[in-house]
């Protein structure tokens, strides 16, 4: 399973990040969790064909995750797209979804291809998407709107993506985690609703851990100094662009 970085910073305003957007991929089936920034030019950097992203998954509905939305569909269109694209989403967000495509007026451009809306508990572990030997599932973040975290079961291994939270005791009961995708608003001290590098790597057994890769990084934060005296390879530092290999 390759792991593609669209963006990796968190809602402030960042000079080199866009907002944090990861797209998923393994035999020739593509999950994008969150869309932001021009998604559509950063996928095709990452070679993903705007005509076979399979899905889209948001994890929660504060704007640096979901703006990205209206361009990713017209970019879709654009390229006469005809494969279905399914949008899957807290029960609980539906209404807005809803409300946000009859605003785009989508369905005047033409678009050519259906948009299956799908929705799921966020409040109850559920696996809520399958494809391409991948298995996403879904558990409570700990965020100050619904929020999902994700699990992520590809050819025995797991990932586990954190989605904007507070350290979170579920991540901690795993007894392996292969990648953890955490988010780290800041380096040191933990904003509300939010997470730390040095949180990360004090409250969760990293021995458990294979790699960590951090996201929702903000300018002007020491990451770089902390992952320094960690003197471990198992913490990266996440760069708009990048793949990581599971």
């Amino acid at each position: 399973m390759d792991i593609h970085f669209l963006g990796t910073g968190s809602a402030y305003p960042g000079s080199e990040r866009d907002n944090t957007s990861i797209c998923f991929s393994n035999d020739e089936y593509h999950v994008l969790v969150d869309v932001s920034g021009n998604p559509c030019r950063k996928l095709k950097q990452l070679q993903v064909d705007l005509k076979e992203l399979d899905a889209v998954v948001f994890t929660h509905f504060h704007i640096d995750h979901i703006y990205g939305l209206p361009s990713l569909l017209w970019g879709m269109w654009l390229e006469d797209r005809r494969k279905p694209l399914r949008i899957l989403c807290d029960v609980r967000n539906e209404r807005k979804l809803q409300e946000w495509l009859s605003t785009m007026e989508a369905d005047q451009w033409p678009i050519a291809f259906p948009i299956e809306i799908e929705t799921f508990n966020g409040d109850r572990e559920t696996e809520i998407l399958s494809g391409g030997g991948m298995t996403f599932s879904c558990f409570k973040a700990l965020h100050s709107v619904p929020t999902v975290g994700l699990e992520i079961r590809c050819a025995g291994r797991v990932l586990i993506y954190s989605s904007d939270s507070e350290i979170n005791a579920r991540i901690g009961e795993y007894d392996h985690i292969d990648v953890l995708i955490h988010e780290a608003t800041s380096a040191r001290k933990a904003a509300g609703n939010h997470s730390s590098l040095v949180e990360i790597v004090e409250k969760y057994e990293v021995d458990r851990i294979g790699k960590i890769v951090l996201v929702h990084l903000s300018d002007g934060e020491p990451y770089e100094e902390e992952v320094e005296k960690l003197k471990s390879s198992k913490v990266i530092i996440g760069e708009d662009l990048m793949t990581q290999h599971m």
